[in-house]
C-alpha cells in the first residue's frame, strides 16, 4: 500500500470571525492489489465539506473544529509557498531556457534551478520593486532572490574599484560611496596619476643639480670637490691647524736648509686661509718657542717668507719638552686654533731622531698618543744622519713616520683630513719589492757567519704580509754575476723563507754598479711578475765595504733610479767585532751613494722589529689627484 500525499494551500479560509488560517487538507488515496478501496475523494466536494462545517457550528464546535484540523495537518508554510503550488508544473528542470520563465510565477522551479540566468532576466522587475526603495549614496538596489513566487531585492554597496581608478600600479580600497588608492613610491594623486618630482624639494645641497632620470629616484650632479648622493660632503681636505714642530739644534748642522725646504714645499701644497689650512711654527733645542701662531700669516707667500727665516741653534735636542709644548699650543684659541669638530689638528715634527732625552721623548709622544685624541703626531726623518729606531716610535702611529724626498705625509694627511667616506685619496699597497743581496767576497753581509740580515728579510716579509697585501717580494743575489733567488710571482712562505736562507758567499768580488744598474730591468720584466703602476723598492744589503772610489759611479746610477719612481734603500750590517772606524766608513759609503740620509738602515746583531717596520712603511702609502683642490669638472 502506497500514501502519496498532495499538499493544497487554502488561501484566507473564511472564519465567521473573519481570521485567516492557511493549512492543508489530506486527500488519501488506498489501494489493494492493484484496486481501489472506496471512492477518490474529490477535492471540490472535501473543500465545500470542510467550508460547510466550520460555517453551521457554534463557537465551541468551531473551536474543535480548528484543534482537530490542526491535529490533522501538517504545520503552516509561508503564502508565496503556498501559492507556488496552486499553478500546474509545465515546465521540465532542464527544459531550454526562456526569458518569460523568469517572469511567471508557473515556472517557479525551472527558476530555482537556473537563479543565474534568471538573475540576468530581472532588470525590469528589479526596476519595478526597488522604485519604492530608497538606498544610500554609494549603493544600489539589487534582486536578491529572484524567482517569482517570492521575490527579495536589498541595498547593495557599489564596489568603486570595479573601474580600477587607481594608475600606475596604485592598490584601489573601496569604501562607503568612495574609494581610495594607495600609490607606488614615486607616484601621487586621487588616482596615483602625477608622477612625484624628487627634485623639487632641491635634495641636492650647496647648490649642486639634481636630475630626476627615472621614477621615484633622482641623481645629483656633484661640482667642484662634493661627493655623496646628495653631494653632503665636502671632499676638499680640511680644514685643518697645522703645527711644525722643528729640531733647530746644532745636530742638524748644514741639512737645516733641506728642512726648510721641506716645510716650503708642503705649505705651497696647501690652501691657506681662516676657512682652509692654518700654520703655526715651534722651534726647539733646549727650550721649545713659538715662532708664529696659525693666524699670522694667512697666505701661502706669507708663509713661505717666514720660513726663509729660520736658523739652526745650538743647543741639545729637548723632544720630550717640545712635545709636551706643542700639544698645549695647538689646541690653544689664543694662537688662533680653531676647537671645532670638522677641524683636524696635526703636529708635524721634523727632526733627525737624534734626541738628548731618547728614551723621555718616546715615553712622551706614546703617551700623548693614546691620552688625547684631538690631535696627531706626524714625524719626517731630516738630518744627516737619521736614527730609525727613535723615529719610528714618536708618531701617533708608527705608520707616520716618513722620508723627506716624496710627498709621502702629504698625502696621508690630506686623505686624514678630508670627509668621511671621500674617495679622491685611497689606501694602496700595490707595490713591488727587490731585495738585492750582496754574495761576493769583500762585502757580503754573511761575512763572519752573519745572519741577522738574512733575518731582517725574514722579517721584513712576514711584515709585507703579503697573504692580504698587494705587495710582491723578489730576491736576486750578487757578486760577479747574478742569481735569482724567486722572483715577483709569489710563493709559499715557507719556500720563501727556505730561500732566504739558502743564500751563501760567492768566491769573487761582487759589482755592485752593475747589480743596481740591473734594477730597473728587473721592475720593467712581466715574465718575472712586475707590474705596471705598482710602487717599486729596492733594498741592497751590504757591509758598506766597497772602495769609496765607486760611490761617484753608484751615486749616479740610485739618481736614476730615483728619477723613474725607484726608491733605492741602503741596508747596511754591521756585526759584532766591527770597529767604529769600519762602522762609520760603512755608513759614510751608503750615505754618499744614497739619494737622501733617510735611505740608509743600519742593521745589527740585535736588531728589532721597530727598524723593519720603519724599512717596510714605504710599501704602503695614499694615492691623491694632483688637483684635489680644484674643480672635479
Amino acid at each position: 500500500m502506497k500514501d502519496d500525499c498532495h499538499r493544497i494551500s487554502i488561501d484566507r479560509l473564511p472564519w465567521k470571525e473573519t481570521t485567516v488560517y492557511y493549512t492543508t487538507v489530506i486527500i488519501r488515496e488506498r489501494t489493494i492489489s492493484g484496486s481501489t478501496v472506496g471512492e477518490k475523494m474529490n477535492f471540490t466536494s472535501t473543500f465545500r465539506t470542510l467550508i460547510n462545517a466550520s460555517t453551521s457550528s457554534t463557537i465551541g464546535h468551531e473551536w474543535e473544529h480548528e484543534n482537530h484540523l490542526r491535529s490533522m495537518y501538517l504545520p503552516e508554510i509561508s503564502e508565496n509557498k503556498a501559492k507556488s503550488f496552486l499553478h500546474v508544473r509545465s515546465v521540465g528542470i532542464d527544459a531550454a531556457p526562456d526569458p518569460s520563465y523568469c517572469k511567471e510565477i508557473q515556472y517557479e522551479t525551472w527558476c530555482e534551478y537556473h537563479i543565474p540566468y534568471c538573475q540576468e532576466q530581472q532588470e525590469n522587475t528589479r526596476e519595478s520593486y526597488c522604485t519604492s526603495t530608497s538606498c544610500s549614496p554609494g549603493q544600489f538596489c539589487q534582486l536578491t532572490t529572484p524567482c517569482p513566487a517570492h521575490f527579495r531585492h536589498a541595498c547593495i554597496d557599489i564596489d568603486e574599484c570595479d573601474s580600477s581608478p587607481c594608475q600606475n600600479g596604485g592598490t584601489c580600497h573601496n569604501g562607503q560611496n568612495l574609494y581610495t588608492c594607495t600609490c607606488l613610491p614615486g607616484w601621487t594623486g586621487q588616482n596615483c596619476e602625477i608622477d612625484i618630482d624628487e627634485c623639487a624639494s632641491t635634495p641636492c645641497m650647496y647648490g649642486n643639480d639634481c636630475i630626476q632620470d627615472r621614477i621615484n629616484s633622482y641623481i645629483c650632479v656633484c661640482s667642484e670637490r662634493y661627493e655623496g648622493v646628495q653631494c653632503e660632503r665636502d671632499c676638499r681636505p680640511g680644514p685643518a691647524d697645522v703645527m711644525f714642530l722643528v729640531d733647530t739644534s746644532l745636530s742638524q748642522g748644514e741639512t737645516f736648509n733641506r728642512t726648510v725646504d721641506y716645510m716650503t714645499r708642503l705649505v705651497n701644497q696647501f690652501p691657506i686661509g681662516p676657512d682652509d689650512f692654518q700654520i703655526a711654527l715651534v722651534s726647539y733645542t733646549f727650550d721649545p718657542k713659538l715662532v708664529f701662531n696659525f693666524t699670522t700669516h694667512l697666505s701661502n707667500s706669507s708663509l713661505v717668507d717666514a720660513l726663509g727665516l729660520i736658523k739652526s741653534e745650538r743647543g741639545p735636542t729637548m723632544t720630550s719638552k717640545a712635545l709636551l709644548y706643542a700639544s698645549q699650543e695647538i689646541l690653544n684659541p689664543v694662537n688662533g686654533a680653531r676647537l671645532l669638530s670638522n677641524i683636524s689638528h696635526y703636529v708635524i715634527l721634523l727632526t733627525n731622531g737624534l734626541s738628548t732625552d731618547r728614551s723621555q721623548a718616546i715615553s712622551t709622544a706614546q703617551r700623548l698618543s693614546t691620552s688625547d685624541p684631538r690631535f696627531k703626531i706626524f714625524v719626517v726623518g731630516v738630518g744627516e744622519e737619521i736614527a730609525h729606531e727613535e723615529l719610528a716610535q714618536l708618531p701617533t702611529d708608527h705608520s707616520l713616520s716618513f722620508s723627506a724626498d716624496n710627498d709621502d705625509l702629504l698625502k696621508a694627511m690630506l686623505n686624514d683630513a678630508a670627509d668621511y667616506g671621500c674617495t679622491d685619496c685611497n689606501s694602496s699597497s700595490v707595490t713591488d719589492v727587490i731585495v738585492l743581496y750582496d754574495t761576493s767576497k769583500d762585502t757580503s753581509p754573511l761575512l763572519g757567519n752573519s745572519l741577522h740580515s738574512l733575518k731582517f728579510i725574514e722579517r721584513l716579509a712576514d711584515s709585507f704580509d703579503m697573504t692580504h697585501s698587494d705587495i710582491r717580494l723578489a730576491m736576486q743575489t750578487f757578486s760577479n754575476d747574478s742569481q735569482f733567488k724567486f722572483d715577483f710571482h709569489n710563493i709559499p712562505s715557507h719556500d720563501m723563507k727556505a730561500k732566504i736562507y739558502s743564500t751563501t758567499i760567492g768566491n769573487k768580488s761582487g759589482n755592485l754598479t752593475t747589480a743596481l744598474s740591473n734594477v730597473k730591468t728587473l721592475f720593467s720584466s712581466t715574465t718575472r711578475g712586475s707590474r705596471q703602476g705598482a710602487r717599486k723598492i729596492c733594498y741592497f744589503f751590504t757591509n758598506g765595504k766597497w772602495p769609496s772610489s765607486e760611490n761617484s759611479a753608484l751615486k749616479q746610477k740610485v739618481n736614476e733610479l730615483h728619477d723613474v719612481g725607484i726608491s733605492v734603500n741602503a741596508m747596511v750590517s754591521i756585526k759584532d767585532g766591527d770597529s767604529n772606524s769600519e762602522i762609520e766608513s760603512a755608513l759614510r759609503n751608503a750615505k754618499e751613494i744614497s739619494f737622501d740620509p733617510y735611505r740608509v738602515y743600519l742593521i745589527e746583531d740585535d736588531d728589532s722589529s721597530i727598524v723593519v717596520n720603519a724599512a717596510a712603511r714605504e710599501a704602503r702609502y695614499v694615492e691623491c689627484p694632483d688637483d684635489i683642490f680644484t674643480s672635479k669638472h
